[in-house]
């Protein structure tokens, strides 16, 4: 009971920590968008998320897809962050990174799909899976 309460504090502070991060980008305060989501990346998941995003393929699989002390929670917080900076390089038309981040989006959103209970369904992560099937 104690990890569950643990669990759904942790995703509550999260949606508080990804309004401010939404409301930088709204705003187009790019510096701020950029401390945020360093920030939440460290807090949430331990990770560096530029470091995650510099990784090439065979290397993100292995330590992200793969890593062994990341929950699904962690995953699905990865996740959403590295897709709000695949936006972020879309309204900066950097395309190269937008690309790098949006295939490490389908591989991350798949990869939690897939290790799913076969009682659990996640809409954001079906939702957001689809969108970037078909952009």
């Amino acid at each position: 009971m104690l990890k569950k309460d643990f669990l759904v504090r942790q995703m509550e502070e999260f949606g508080k920590v990804m309004a401010v991060i939404l409301g930088f980008k709204k705003q187009q305060d790019w510096d701020k968008f950029e401390e945020e989501m360093q920030a939440a990346s460290l807090k949430f998941t331990t990770l560096e998320i530029k470091e995650v995003e510099a990784l090439d393929e065979t290397e993100y699989s292995k330590q992200i897809l793969n890593h062994p002390t990341l929950t699904q929670d962690q995953l699905k917080i990865l996740a959403d962050l590295l897709f709000e900076r695949m936006n972020f390089y879309s309204v900066k038309n950097d395309e190269v990174n937008y690309i790098n981040l949006r295939s490490k989006c389908i591989s991350l959103y798949t990869h939690i799909q897939n290790n799913f209970s076969e009682n659990e369904f996640d809409m954001n992560v079906h939702y957001k899976l689809e969108m970037l099937k078909k952009a």
